[in-house]
């Protein structure tokens, strides 16, 4: 008795083979493809999330400028001879730029401080650029402007009116 031969032969078996090694190849470039578009999108998250951060911190410097001087520049002796309430512009000014000065924010682009004449109330408005991080290659290296305003006003205990311009 003989033993069967076998012997390698092209079917329809290895052309399937084949399919099935090129799915694998289209496997490996759909991936490659999706880790390309996904690449900008993590991008785009991890610098909004660091431009919300500052614009956080702007904000939360603004609001404690704007009460710090709202409320330790009150003029006093207008106060005690009208009975109304008004602050002293450069005493606020200054009040809000000591407050800013003790915030650890970076570099700012604007620092603007308003108070209204006759006015008890305090405005602050706070810019600063933010460095790309990952898309700094599309945008080119420019960095957007975060920006915040609070206000605040003075008021007593007494219920006295604000003064008028």
């Amino acid at each position: 008795m003989r033993a069967p031969v076998h012997t390698r032969r092209r079917s329809a078996r290895s052309e399937d083979e084949r399919g099935g090694d090129e799915r694998g190849e289209a496997a490996v470039v759909w991936c490659l493809l999706v880790a390309c578009l996904l690449l900008p999108l993590a991008g785009i998250s991890v610098d909004l999330w660091h431009a919300i951060s500052v614009q956080r911190s702007l904000q939360s410097a603004a609001e404690d400028a704007a009460a710090a001087a709202a409320s330790a520049a009150v003029d006093v002796a207008r106060y005690r001879e009208a009975g109304c309430v008004s602050l002293v512009p450069a005493v606020a000014e200054q009040m809000a730029r000591q407050a800013l000065a003790r915030q650890p924010l970076g570099a700012l682009s604007a620092a603007d401080i308003v108070v209204g004449p006759g006015d008890a109330t305090v405005s602050v408005t706070l810019e600063q650029p933010v460095q790309l991080t990952l898309l700094r290659i599309v945008d080119g290296g420019r960095p957007i402007v975060v920006a915040a305003s609070a206000s605040a006003r003075a008021n007593s205990t007494s219920g006295s009116p604000q003064c008028g311009p």
